[in-house]
């Protein structure tokens, strides 16, 4: 007799600065960050916050906090953004002229020609260093993001004043706001090698994405020596020689329940921790698919409650959520299926969660043996969610109807249900979907006496499952393929 494939049952769950510093040459210092009692909760998903209380996962939303990705450790650039001889002697006589002055102690009047100069030459870019150094010398560093912005004002588009807002925005230490500036000065001018530069160390000291900030540097460096810009050539090439290597990638394969996996990631987002994150979403594959799907229904329960502050907060959870697993998995499988959300109306949101609501319902009815009624709760609600283009419910929804029928031995019936299912997961995009279907057209159609077709099915499933790298559901499916083949040996 041929053992089941894991059909799972659908599980509804119940409700229930940092610091930094940054020039160019120097050594690294860290700060920590402040302990935050015994509840964690997400330091920043726009406007909102998400607590997690005991066992039970639940949000509520408090006031704005602070920038979703903390800076914790203080950082130091490399590299001289100090002027030498060489540069001195070949820069504009305005230059000189406000160097000495700044040398002299005369800030002020230092300023007052740095900004001449920068008028003059908008893509001097030391001279915006300059004015940011006299702004702090004058113990007012915003006074340069201030000036910065006058200037943008008149000019939005120049590449030349965005990087100068970047360095302005980087030497009073916001460091998010920086990067922004300065890979906007690179699309507006991709051969600003300064800009790519300043990207580049913002990634390698603060973010520690030692990939992006190695990227950056190169592109830096190729500028650099096409557009014999020798002084950012040395300070790039010396940034990229203290590149670290890049590290092995770390990922937590431990076993872990969805609840654990969601308490888990909200723990690490409140941490600031990036890594953290991306660890914990790269070893947990089914996990991530099954929190999205969480928090999506969560979502909807709370707009069609009218709560539309804890809709937010969820969608900004799963938004991340959906960055980290496509970068993961090289899949938009989630960001998909939150596009899918935001593309709802309200109208339909309400008839979606009444859907759901027939959908339990269902549930509920079978684990009671009234088959009939539950037959019938999994037919409305496929048909519900199919009339508002929701493949994804719509497909365990006839996932339902099929385990039901196949639990009622109606073969035949269990067919259509799941190659109506394998249709919507199909359009949804849902691999791991298709191919728990596929596994139950496979024995579905075993017990039909067609085994052939049995084998195609179930080697599908396998393929699929295999390209997911799920070792545990390979080896269910294998197991069913050599039950198959066994019974049709006799």
């Amino acid at each position: 007799m041929v053992g089941s494939i894991f059909i799972a049952q659908v599980r509804f769950l119940s409700r229930d600065e940092r610091s930094s510093r940054s020039l160019i040459s120097g050594k690294k210092q860290t700060g920590k960050g402040q302990s935050r009692g015994q509840k964690t909760h997400i330091a920043d998903t726009g406007n909102y916050s998400i607590y997690i209380k005991g066992e039970r996962l639940s949000m509520r939303i408090i006031s704005p906090q602070k920038p979703l990705w903390l800076i914790i450790a203080g950082i130091i650039l490399l590299g001289p953004f100090c002027c030498n001889v060489r540069a001195a002697e070949n820069s504009p006589a305005l230059f000189q002229e406000a160097e000495a002055l700044f040398q002299k102690k005369r800030y002020a009047d230092a300023l007052r020609v740095y900004e001449k100069l920068i008028i003059q030459e908008p893509s001097f870019t030391q001279g915006y260093r300059g004015i940011a150094r006299c702004y702090t010398a004058l113990g007012d560093p915003q006074g340069a993001v201030v000036y910065m912005e006058s200037l943008l004002l008149q000019n939005p588009s120049s590449a030349d004043f965005c990087y100068g807002m970047g360095y302005a925005l980087y030497n009073a230490k916001k460091y998010p706001e920086a990067k922004t500036y300065f890979e906007k000065a690179v699309s507006l001018n991709p051969d600003l090698a300064a800009a790519w530069n300043n990207s580049a160390a913002i990634y390698h000291f603060i973010l520690k994405d030692y990939g992006k900030a190695r990227t950056c540097y190169e592109k830096a460096i190729s500028i650099s020596k096409r557009t014999n810009n020798q002084w950012v050539l040395e300070v790039a090439q010396k940034n990229l020689a203290n590149l670290p290597a890049a590290e092995a990638k770390k990922t937590v394969a431990e076993h872990l329940s969805m609840e654990q996996f969601i308490n888990r990631l909200v723990e690490k987002v409140d941490a600031g921790d990036e890594t953290a994150v991306e660890a914990l979403v790269s070893g947990q594959r089914e996990n991530a698919a099954q929190a999205m799907d969480w928090l999506l229904d969560e979502a909807l329960r709370s707009s069609v409650d009218g709560r539309s502050d804890d809709e937010k907060t969820r969608l900004l959870l799963a938004a991340l959520l959906a960055k980290e697993y496509a970068k993961s998995f090289k899949s938009q499988l989630l960001q998909k299926k939150l596009e899918a959300y935001q593309g709802t109306t309200a109208e339909q949101k309400k008839k979606i969660a009444a859907a759901q609501q027939q959908l339990k319902q269902g549930l509920r009815d079978e684990q009671s043996g009234k088959y009939e009624e539950a037959q019938q709760a999994y037919g409305g609600a496929a048909a519900a969610f199919s009339e508002c283009r929701d493949n994804l419910r719509a497909g365990t929804a006839l996932t339902c109807a099929g385990d039901l029928h196949r639990t009622m031995k109606n073969y035949p019936l269990a067919r259509a249900a799941y190659s109506a299912a394998l249709t919507s997961f199909s359009s949804a995009g849902d691999e791991a979907k298709q191919a728990l279907v596929l596994s139950s057209l496979g024995i579905t159609s075993f017990y039909l006496g067609e085994q052939d077709t049995a084998l195609s099915f179930l080697n599908r499933s396998l393929s699929l499952y295999r390209a997911m790298h799920d070792t545990a559901a390979e080896q269910k499916v294998k197991q069913n393929i050599e039950l198959v083949k066994t019974q049709r040996k006799q």
